[in-house]
């Protein structure tokens, strides 16, 4: 039902643009080069997410730095992550009431596809190699953006595997216990912190580990089991991860940590896994490694003496593996509803660019020399890691785009470097998933539908309220709903795309 009502969405989207393309093309096609530039600043409209507790504060020092380095006055609409991607579905379906600048989380949603393919964004490519930074983009990356071999967003660039786990250091203190190595050492770990009161408050209230209804947790666990990641090609074929054995492994590992409570029983119904973790209540959470001193604020001011570290990748059945991810999180579209000429669109990608420049690199990285850090030797040293996140981090991050490359050297807190060290070594430790760039018209149509069935599947075996039967029962009646199309479809675009 959801992707009929975004695919309803993208055909209205279709309906109602079709006389503003007209004049958008007809005014793009007067623009002459260098229309861009302009010695005022210049007015963007944006809507982008955030994660923290509050919005990025548009009157802080950083914010108003970046304006001016960029040469821009910002009218951001700041959407809390958990509702935003239906946000943006909605503003897609009218169409005319969107930003100069979308952020677009779920850019493989049926309805942004089908919104592109109608004419509602901008194609980017052609104009890419006209901008220093632009042109500098990872060929890759832009390919796992592309609609139909076309680019038409700009890539907000993250490592490629970036996640692992965050633990209560404290709570192994407590316990005497040693970071874990291996997949068993976190089961047992989980278990003392369950079982074992690791805060030391006499009371059983805690849990081993946060989850919630988002499948990051899971994806962890399948890669160290061995399973691919989301899909494989293999002996010709194209097939889903949840038809390997590792994968049925893992949920029974699941099931098990279920039955003996090692995680929070709503976890079907939590929407964010770092909650538990703030609230003191969970000693694991997995999740982007950089999550560490950005998204567990609450749990210091409540707790000074709490302790987060994180722990290096561990290896399991399937040896020591991650899940390999895009490459980057959430794009920026630029939609012709208001953009409507080629002049204003080259401000837009005047703007993007500009976010690459050394001056607001540093500023992304560091902050405000002599407040934030201070050079010493031709490095970069960090002041406070804190007043750099409460005031910089927070407040920029979700506008960065690249990755910080032309930065200064510098020294990071020891807490930040670990991550930085542990997230350049996943690279190398990544599992790719093959269908990452392909697009299958029966998923365009059904994918919603479709990871459902798979999704309620896994959950109810979790809880135990389906058998390994049940679970292939479930498997079969997503072939017949159209898995099986999907599992064509992907391999004719592998083959075509890819292989070749």
């Amino acid at each position: 039902m959801k992707t009929n009502l975004l695919l309803k969405q993208g055909l209205l989207v279709t309906a109602a643009l079709s006389m503003i393309l007209a004049s958008a093309c007809s005014n793009g096609q007067e623009s002459k080069p260098g229309t861009a530039e302009t010695t005022k600043p210049v007015e963007l409209t944006m809507m982008n997410l955030y994660l923290t507790p509050e919005p990025p504060k548009m009157d802080s020092e950083a914010m108003k730095l970046l304006q001016e380095y960029t040469n821009t006055k910002l009218n951001i609409t700041w959407v809390p992550s958990a509702s935003y991607s239906e946000k943006v579905t909605a503003s897609i379906a009218v169409a005319g009431d969107l930003p100069k600048l979308l952020l677009v989380k779920d850019d493989r949603n049926p309805a942004i596809i089908e919104a592109a393919r109608a004419g509602l964004f901008w194609e980017l490519g052609p104009y890419l190699k006209d901008y220093p930074n632009l042109k500098t983009m990872d060929a890759t990356r832009l390919t796992n953006t592309s609609i139909d071999g076309k680019v038409y967003s700009i890539f907000r660039w993250r490592p490629i595997a970036r996640n692992g786990v965050i633990i209560r250091k404290d709570w192994l203190d407590n316990l005497g216990l040693q970071e874990p190595k291996t997949l068993n050492d976190l089961v047992n770990v989980l278990k003392a912190f369950t079982y074992n009161d690791p805060d030391k408050n006499g009371k059983n209230d805690t849990y081993g580990i946060s989850f919630d209804s988002s499948s990051a947790q899971i994806f962890h666990l399948l890669a160290m089991m061995g399973a691919p990641n989301t899909w494989e090609y293999k002996d010709g074929k194209m097939s889903p991860d949840f038809m390997t054995a590792p994968y049925m492994d893992t949920m029974k590992l699941l099931q098990q940590m279920f039955k003996d409570k090692l995680f929070n029983s709503d976890f079907p119904v939590v929407k964010d896994r770092t909650v538990l973790v703030n609230q003191g209540k969970a000693g694991v959470y997995i999740g982007a490694y950089d999550d560490l001193n950005s998204r567990f604020t609450d749990l210091f001011k409540s707790n000074p003496n709490a302790k987060l570290d994180t722990v290096a990748s561990l290896s399991g059945p399937g040896g020591m593996k991650v899940q390999g991810g895009t490459g980057y999180n959430s794009v920026f579209m630029i939609p012709k509803t208001s953009v409507k000429t080629e002049a204003e669109l080259k401000q837009v990608l005047t703007y993007i660019d500009k976010l690459g420049d050394e001056k607001v690199q540093n500023l992304m990285t560091w902050g405000i020399e002599g407040k934030h850090y201070k050079v010493e030797n031709g490095q970069a040293v960090r002041i406070d890691e804190k007043v750099f996140t409460d005031e910089v981090y927070n407040n920029l991050f979700q506008l960065s785009v690249f990755d910080g490359s032309k930065a200064l050297p510098g020294k990071l807190d020891p807490s930040v470097d670990k991550y930085n060290k542990l997230i350049q070594n996943n690279e190398k430790l990544a599992v790719a998933n093959p269908a990452l760039p392909l697009l299958s018209k029966t998923y365009m149509e059904k994918g919603k539908q479709l990871d459902q069935v798979i999704t309620d599947a896994r959950t109810k075996f979790i809880l135990g309220e389906l058998d390994e039967k049940g679970f292939q029962q479930a498997v079969v009646n997503w072939q017949k709903l159209g898995g099986d199309q999907v599992m064509s479809e992907y391999k004719t675009e592998y083959e075509k795309t890819v292989k070749n």
